[in-house]
């Protein structure tokens, strides 16, 4: 039995699939864009927030890494960028990586207990450029899936 496809009909599906196929690379996009947006957020409340916020950041820090990693793990699409994005030893995970040690160890070792103005501007700093590599990833994944 052949079906028989208008040009048309043939377009539509031919667009229903790159939909299909693109929608979960949008979405990975969405959590490197996320993840990059919270960085900023969550190391100045870490270090300098109320115990309760500090609570409620880990928690959704807590939260956020458990949910990007079961989707990432468990998209139903192979997509270059998200790879390229998400792999262990890749550029942008060991510079986050890199990136999030240092904020921790300046927060830890030379913030004092009673930080002025300048420790919290340098540590919201130190924050936005760890924020960086996810913000790097979240762009060429969400340029790519256009």
């Amino acid at each position: 039995m052949k079906e028989e496809l208008t040009p048309q009909e043939a377009l539509r599906r031919i667009g229903e699939v790159d939909r299909r196929a693109r929608r979960p690379a949008r979405v990975a996009g969405l959590i490197y864009l996320i993840v990059g947006l919270a960085t900023i957020v969550y190391w100045p409340v870490m270090n300098f927030g109320p115990d309760w916020s500090k609570l409620t950041v880990g928690l959704l820090w807590l939260l956020l890494t458990v949910a990007s990693t079961w989707y990432l793990g468990s998209m139903s699409v192979e997509d270059r960028e998200v790879t390229w994005a998400g792999r262990p030893t890749g550029p942008v995970t060991v510079t986050y990586v890199g990136a999030v040690a240092v904020v921790f160890l300046v927060g830890l070792l030379l913030v004092p207990d009673d930080p002025g103005t300048g420790w919290k501007a340098a540590l919201v700093v130190l924050a936005a450029c760890a924020s960086l590599p996810p913000l790097y990833a979240a762009w060429r994944v969400l340029r790519a899936a256009r």
